[in-house]
């Protein structure tokens, strides 16, 4: 009998790259013809058959029939169709099946697609990390796991549409007046109100540049430590700030982020395998390519 090569995949040794004839000798492999513009260059092709081979996949497992999203989908779609319809679900899908439209919705295709990708890179137990293989992961990629450094910066935000025409000048006005100002309160009250704006406040660079704009980020990767920046102008209006110390980039310990580590080892892991089951499924299927105009 003619075993899907999922069921290879999810159980038991999962392939591993092991290039083995499937079908037996008195069985042919399987054949799908892919069809594919005229000027469909390589990588286009090559996408095109990967998606009709996971595709003959996924039906070959009935995912198509036995998929809930799929089901509740088809379901809806006919409920659409047939507003006044006093069927139950069970009844209106074996209908949509009937009518074959499991076979022609990109809804349906697009969850089969990502049920098979999702089955290519399962990773078995047998693969999952122990302690050493996470720290030596960690140790490899620690551009993955760096914590952004962070700026502690006194901030006085003047608004652009409170003060208007005035803004300008009342910027000037601020700035003289910061030079004699140690305390944080003190230069804070000279500004406005704008949510998230505090006397003094600890943030990454990223998130200043999500929160107030590019230009205050860049101001305050740059400022020297002590003494007042600005005005710098974002879509808020003209902000003053007092960089008071800064926090480098570091590397969490493994004990802090095992979890993410190990979540970024297995994706690694889900990959090479996927990659590997792919390279046998394409040498078992037989392509025909059919050229469009």
């Amino acid at each position: 009998m003619v075993k899907p090569l999922f069921h290879f995949f999810l159980i038991g040794g999962l392939l591993f790259g092991l290039r083995i004839a499937i079908w037996g000798p008195e069985e042919p492999p399987p054949e799908i013809t892919v069809t594919v513009p005229a000027s469909a260059t390589r990588e286009e092709v090559e996408s095109r058959i990967r998606e009709a081979i996971l595709l003959a996949e996924a039906r070959r497992n009935r995912w198509d029939l036995r998929d809930p999203i799929v089901f509740r989908h088809l379901v809806r779609n006919m409920r659409f169709i047939e507003p006044d319809t006093e069927e139950d679900d069970l009844a209106l899908f074996g209908r949509a099946i009937e009518m074959k439209m499991h076979e022609r919705d990109p809804i349906v295709r697009a969850r089969l697609l990502q049920r098979a990708e999702a089955a290519m890179a399962s990773v078995p137990d047998e693969n999952l990390p122990s302690e050493e293989g996470l720290k030596a992961h960690r140790a490899a990629h620690l551009d993955r796991f760096q914590r952004e450094g962070k700026v502690r910066f006194e901030h006085v935000f003047l608004s652009r549409s409170k003060r208007g025409d005035r803004l300008r000048a009342d910027a000037e006005t601020v700035r003289s007046r910061l030079g004699g100002l140690d305390d944080a309160q003190a230069a804070h009250r000279l500004g406005d109100p704008l949510p998230g704006v505090r006397p003094v406040q600890t943030s990454s660079l990223s998130r200043i540049s999500r929160d107030y704009g590019r230009s205050l980020a860049e101001a305050a990767g740059r400022a020297p430590i002590g003494a007042w920046a600005g005005p710098i102008a974002t879509v808020y209006g003209l902000h003053f700030i007092r960089v008071v110390a800064r926090t480098p980039a570091f590397i969490p310990p493994l004990n802090e982020i095992e979890t993410e580590v190990r979540a970024d080892l297995i994706t690694d892991i889900g990959r090479g395998l996927a990659a590997e089951r792919y390279d046998a499924l394409r040498e078992a299927y037989v392509v025909r390519l059919e050229r469009i105009e």
